[in-house]
């Protein structure tokens, strides 16, 4: 069924899907697994001007420097799952960047998703005895976050 506008999306409806190379040169897109929950940030760097100009001097100017990007995903761990807790720390260990797209699940085309190269800056499993065992990963962008249209 399609989505309309104001249909409310529930969080399952959306996925971090990671880059696992196949070879072929394309993009694999493989979903986070046993992912429970994600969060995206969205933060600006500034910089702050007060000039003689500035009315009463009370309050300042700002522009923006940057922008970063930060994605966080919290799962059940599995046993060999080809996106997983031992997936992910084979690729923080290779200390390189992983492409990274965020959007629906599945797409009718139109859809928009974020996509960007990012590093994964933390890696974290808990396993208490009396209950699952449970991964969560941080992954900071470096370059560009994309908003684009498609399949995600």
């Amino acid at each position: 069924m399609a989505r309309q506008k104001g249909d409310y999306i529930e969080g399952r409806d959306l996925m971090v899907f990671v880059d696992t190379p196949g070879g072929s040169g394309e993009p694999t897109w493989t979903k986070t697994a046993a992912a429970t929950s994600h969060t995206i940030s969205y933060s600006a760097e500034t910089k702050e001007r007060v000039t003689k100009d500035t009315e009463n001097g009370a309050f300042s100017q700002k522009s923006v420097t940057k922008l970063s990007v930060s994605i966080s995903v919290e799962a059940l761990t599995t046993y060999q799952a080809d996106c997983g807790f031992k997936s992910l720390l084979k690729m923080f260990k290779g200390r390189k960047p992983v492409k990274l797209k965020y959007g629906f699940t599945t797409d009718e085309g139109t859809e928009e998703y974020e996509e960007g190269l990012f590093v994964i800056t933390s890696l974290e499993e808990s396993s208490p005895a009396d209950d699952d065992a449970t991964y969560s990963a941080t992954f900071e962008n470096t370059g560009n976050v994309e908003t684009k249209t498609g399949d995600a």
